[in-house]
Parts: C-alpha cells; structure tokens; sequence
C-alpha cells in the first residue's frame, strides 16, 4: 500500500503540474473565469495522470478493457474535481489578490484524497475482482 501510495503521489506531482500551468496560465494570461479554467485544468490533468497511474500506481488492477478503464478513471477523477471545486470555490470569492492560491492549495489537497480512494477501489480493481495479484 505504501509502495502504490508513493507512486500515486509521485504521479500526483506531475498531475499538479499540469493542473496548476494549466489552470493559472487560463486565469491569469488568459482570463478565463474560475470554473471554466478548473474544469480545463482538471481533465487534461486526468487525462495526463490516468496513463501514469495505470503505468506505475495502480499497474496490478488494470482492466483488460482500456475504454473502460478511462471512462472510470474520468468518472472518478470527475468526482475528486467535484470535491476539489466545493472546497475551492467558496475560498475562490475571497483570495483573487493571492491569484487564488489558497482555494487551489485547499480544493487540490481534498481532491487527492477523493481521488486515491476511487481509483484504488473502483477503478484499478481488476486482478482484485478476478483473483489474480
């Protein structure tokens, strides 16, 4: 567990980066709103960290059927930006002169929590639902 949690994280780190250059080169260069540059940034960063997790984290429980396994892995990343965006935004309306850092630090750490608890149990459950290890 603390081996596959080590990966997670470390895919994690390259997940925030995208997420992060992603969601502050739309709101601040781009001026895209908060929501629409959340929504962008999360799912090209699942996107990015599917594929690394499925490679490293969670490469025991693949499923055989890759389309499935994205769309799982989209489903479940959408319910961790779900849980990201209800801590981030309320903090949002209250930290635009920090460029939002704190409602991103705050919905990023909810998120990651969320995310490792889906993916580890529904969506990487493969060798655990045929047996196999």
């Amino acid at each position: 567990m603390f081996k596959k949690a080590g990966f997670f994280l470390s895919v994690g780190v390259v997940g925030f980066v995208v997420d992060a250059a992603t969601f502050f080169c739309s709101t601040v260069w781009l001026q895209v709103d908060f929501v629409p540059a959340r929504v962008f940034a999360s799912l090209l960063a699942a996107t990015v960290t599917w594929q690394l997790n499925r490679t490293l984290a969670f490469r025991s429980g693949k499923l055989a059927n890759v389309t499935v396994e994205y769309l799982r892995y989209l489903a479940a990343s959408s319910i961790g930006a779900l849980a990201n965006l209800a801590v981030a935004y309320p903090i949002s309306r209250f930290d635009a002169v920090w460029y939002h850092l704190p409602a991103y630090v705050a919905g990023a750490a909810s998120g990651l929590v969320v995310n490792f608890l889906l993916y580890d149990n529904l969506v990487f459950s493969g060798a655990r639902s045929t047996g196999k290890k």
